[in-house]
């Protein structure tokens, strides 16, 4: 597909050959005009997340769902998830790397996250540094996912990128609520009490506090309404918390699949006006 390049004093535009050959717009069009096709723009003239969401999705998936590989208590395992976790970190900064200041805020959340990290691999016992780890994480990703969601509701039409970064949301959403609830769960265990935020029917966990595998686990599970009701929220905080998750991931569903149909109507629209206006 041809389009025309737009040179208005310091700025230039793409416009797609549907909109050059619109009766309503072609009026609006100065000269001078180039044809050309997309991959003949410049790169620096397109979206600086094209080509980058897709090490975020991979990253994510893995990240996510791998996780039964730090069940295991030995520090240096659990170091060496840490690292693995950290190349989700460094597909987020090079997503953002077009704009410095979140750029810069990332870095530095990544360094802090792996030296609190690695402090509580070696002393478990100190909750502070596991709370302080959760914050930033969650930092982290709501960060990614506002990226993300600009991204999907400034496109204007639907390609790979958009799919991708449809997709990545939606996982980062889950990952979101791990956090979260780890932080619930921080918060509510006592060790002369033993009590916890959430309830599993196979274990009792008297000797810490809920494992966040588990957590991740559940927060899929409620993210997506699958609700096989083996964990469950025994808190009014947990509860609330996975309400508002619940409710999320349903309108997030919603919201994106009309966004998405609503951008493909379009093109598909604008495509049929502009080949009626050539003929």
């Amino acid at each position: 597909m041809t389009g025309c390049v737009i040179q208005l004093d310091e700025h230039t535009a793409y416009f797609p050959q549907e909109w050059y050959y619109s009766a309503e717009n072609r009026h609006r069009l100065p000269n001078p005009i180039t044809i050309m096709t997309p991959d003949q723009v410049p790169t620096a003239r397109r979206d600086p997340l094209e080509g980058k969401i897709i090490y975020v999705l991979i990253m994510t998936l893995l990240v996510q769902f791998l996780y039964p590989i730090s069940a295991d208590a030995v520090p240096l395992i659990q170091i060496g998830y840490q690292l693995f976790y950290m190349s989700l970190f460094v597909a987020g900064i090079y997503l953002v790397s077009s704009n410095r200041r979140q750029m810069n805020a990332l870095i530095a959340a990544s360094i802090a996250w792996i030296v609190v990290g690695t402090v509580y691999a070696f002393r478990p016992e100190l909750q502070w540094a596991n709370i302080v780890s959760y914050l930033l994480i969650v930092y982290f990703q709501i960060t990614l996912t506002v990226v993300l969601l600009k991204y999907i509701f400034r496109a204007r039409v639907v390609n790979f990128d958009v799919l991708l970064a449809a997709c990545t949301v939606y996982l980062l959403l889950g990952a979101i609520f791990v956090p979260i609830y780890g932080f619930i769960e921080t918060m509510t265990w006592f060790p002369d009490q033993m009590t916890h935020a959430f309830s599993d029917g196979l274990n009792t966990y008297p000797d810490g506090p809920f494992p966040w595998q588990t957590i991740v686990y559940y927060s899929y599970a409620t993210l997506s309404t699958l609700g096989y009701g083996d964990v469950l929220p025994a808190t009014y905080w947990a509860r609330s918390v996975a309400t508002l998750e619940a409710v999320i991931g349903v309108l997030y569903m919603a919201v994106i699949v009309a966004r998405l149909v609503g951008l493909y109507a379009a093109h598909e629209v604008e495509e049929e006006i502009g080949r009626v206006d050539q003929h």
